[in-house]
């Protein structure tokens, strides 16, 4: 599995401030080398940044396709090398969190190497909110600021191997990823006002069926060589709760591998958005669809 990168990393700094060093930081941490930098794409919204010097210089990217409280993650270079394709690995964001346990996918940078890869990574946990709940609100989701201060790190742990990269707190890139999706939805003629003071996003009412359709529309060419990956699916839902558009979005990059989930979305159900004053609108629904062999 391949992913590249489509824009300079030096060509837009967020101007965000680096993570100050330890004088104890152990031999498994990389240190920041570069600021954040962002690109407001037409189909994703990405931050990236390095780590490390030299030949052990690291990359992290964040990527959104739309509003949301998780991001895909992507972790890049050579210490990801001994990590093994779907292994279960532990990610940690600071000291008091508890790992999350998940299994990354195994793939390659452009240009920088081997790659680990988190279709959708949420900052939560830790001893004071580990078993609270997502909030129930209808509204635009969004990623939390305050959460994003909390990190200190991302740490990446299979057996024996050990990475961590000292990022410092997200809560100001959070809030640059927020206000580039925000302006997604914008471009997808939608009104993002509505939106931020909603009752309700769109409910797929049929999930089961759209989900059992799409798992068995495995394209057959990519089920033959074996390939994987990740896409990003945007559905258009308009006030009656029927779909008018779907646009499929590759994640990673694959020779073979396109997904038919356009073709199911044409029987999806929906109940419609419900602005403030409960009266339905036009709205969006993302979802993220991941083809994983066993």
């Amino acid at each position: 599995m391949r992913v590249r990168l489509f824009f300079a990393l030096t060509a837009a700094s967020v101007g965000l401030t680096a993570a100050p060093a330890s004088a104890d930081d152990p031999t498994d941490t990389l240190l920041p080398s570069s600021p954040w930098n962002v690109d407001f794409g037409e189909t994703k919204c990405r931050l990236a940044r390095f780590f490390g010097e030299g030949d052990d210089r690291h990359l992290i990217f964040f990527e959104q396709s739309g509003p949301a409280n998780g991001l895909g993650l992507t972790v890049s270079g050579k210490r990801l090398k001994r990590f093994r394709s779907l292994r279960r690995t532990s990610v940690r964001f600071f000291d008091e969190q508890k790992p999350k346990r998940t299994k990354p996918f195994k793939g390659d940078v452009e240009g920088y190497g081997p790659a680990l890869i988190f279709s959708s990574m949420n900052v939560r946990g830790g001893t004071d909110d580990s078993s609270k709940k997502e909030s129930a609100s209808g509204a635009l989701p969004q990623l939390d600021p305050v959460r994003g201060d909390r990190v200190k790190y991302i740490a990446l742990q299979q057996g024996s191997q050990k990475v961590r990269l000292q990022t410092g707190p997200l809560g100001e890139t959070f809030k640059v990823m927020n206000k580039c999706t925000q302006n997604m939805v914008r471009d997808w003629g939608l009104d993002v006002d509505k939106h931020l003071t909603a009752k309700r996003m769109p409910e797929l009412k049929n999930l089961a069926f759209v989900s059992s359709r799409i798992e068995a529309r495995y394209p057959r060419r990519a089920l033959n060589k074996g390939e994987q990956g990740i896409f990003k699916m945007r559905v258009i839902v308009d006030e009656t709760g029927k779909v008018t558009e779907c646009v499929v979005n590759n994640a990673t990059i694959q020779d073979a591998l396109e997904s038919p989930a356009c073709k199911t979305m044409v029987q999806a159900e929906f109940e419609p958005a419900l602005d403030a004053d409960g009266n339905p609108f036009r709205s969006y629904h993302t979802t993220t669809i991941t083809y994983r062999m066993n």
